[in-house]
This record gives C-alpha cells, structure tokens and sequence, in this order.
C-alpha cells in the first residue's frame, strides 16, 4: 500500500472496512505500532513516531488498546489475570484489578473472572480480548475484525462498552468488512486497492 493519508482525532469514531486481503491488518500493525511505515509520517497520541526511540514508542504503544484478529492469551491464568496485564505494562498496578472487574462487569465475564481462559467459549475468549484492549480506558482502541465473529448479542454488548468509552474520550478505530456502529454515525473509510475512501455509507454488519 502507497500513499494513504488518514487523520483520526481525540475522541471520535472511525471504521475501515474492506474484503478480505485489502490490506486491513498491516493498517492495525501500524496504528498499534507493531510496525513501521517505510516512508511517509506517523504520529500517534501527538508524537511523530519517526522521532522517538525504542523506549518511547514502547510508552506511546502502550497508550493504544489493541484487538488483533487473532488475540493472544495466556490461557492458564484466569480472565481476570489476563485482563490486568495491560494495566501492569502501564505501570498502573494499584489500580489494575478494579479496571479489570470494571470492563468485566460490563461485558457480563464477572462469573468467569476467576476461569482459566483456556477453559472459556469461544465467544467469552473474545470478550476477554476486548476487555484486554480496553481495561483502564486507554487513549486508542483499535479493534481488528474479532467483532465479526461475535453472536449479535455479544456484539450488541462490545458496541455499548466501545460507545462508553468514546464519550469518554477514547478513539475508536475498528477494522472490518463491514461497519461495526450503526449507530453513532461513525467516519467510515473504505480501503480498496491500496487506497482509503472516506465514505457516508454504512453497511449493516
């Protein structure tokens, strides 16, 4: 891919959506910072990632709540445990298991908080990794497709937690195929051919 330009402010909503091999999860990597662009500028949380060292980019990717299509467990310890390691990478550990119990209350896994997540269903796991991505209402979440395996129902709930946090001033970036917020009038770009077109309409999911 060549060329994109995308601007995403404090607070809003966005979703980027395309088929299958558009080029959506090397647009996570590098909004999560798991990668850098050969050429062009990136600027995360207002730092220009090109003039940043190791260490600092370590500090602002830790800024960014992220939701990689397939999520990483550690799947002997228990949702709660799992939950809080975010919060802990932060360095906010006196905090961290109210943050968790907060985000898994909400997504209705209190009664797993205490499960190995090697143990969960399918659909709880994914509730965990959002929760993951979420606990202690990082300044970016970018979510990676995992919405789209979710039951509607489960869905229903992520989409009202992710609205929360975004009148809460987190950004929100989700990256699809179709849309994930139907409601909230979400900017929507379509990615296609290596390139992003911003577009109004919104597809049901």
């Amino acid at each position: 891919m060549r060329g994109l330009q995308l601007r995403i402010d404090a607070g809003s909503w966005h979703e980027i959506v395309g088929p299958s091999g558009a080029g959506k999860t090397a647009v996570f990597d590098v909004m999560t910072l798991r990668r850098r662009p050969t050429a062009g500028k990136l600027v995360v949380a207002g730092r220009n990632i090109d003039r940043l060292g190791a260490e600092e980019v370590a500090e602002v990717r830790r800024q960014v709540g992220s939701c990689p299509q397939q999520p990483v467990f550690l799947e002997e310890r228990t949702a709660v445990e799992n939950t809080v390691l975010p919060m802990v990478a932060r360095g906010q550990t006196d905090a961290a298991v109210d943050a968790a119990e907060e985000v898994l209350g909400f997504l209705g896994l209190m009664p797993q908080r205490d499960r190995p997540v090697g143990t969960l269903p399918a659909q709880q796991q994914l509730l965990v990794a959002v929760a993951m991505a979420t606990v202690g209402h990082p300044q970016a979440v970018v979510i990676d497709g995992v919405h789209q395996r979710m039951e509607p129902a489960v869905r229903g709930v992520v989409l009202s937690w992710l609205e929360g946090l975004r009148d809460d001033g987190t950004t929100v970036v989700v990256l699809g195929r179709r849309p994930m917020n139907r409601r909230s009038n979400p900017v929507v770009w379509r990615l296609r051919d290596g390139n992003l077109e911003r577009t109004g309409e919104v597809d049901r999911c």
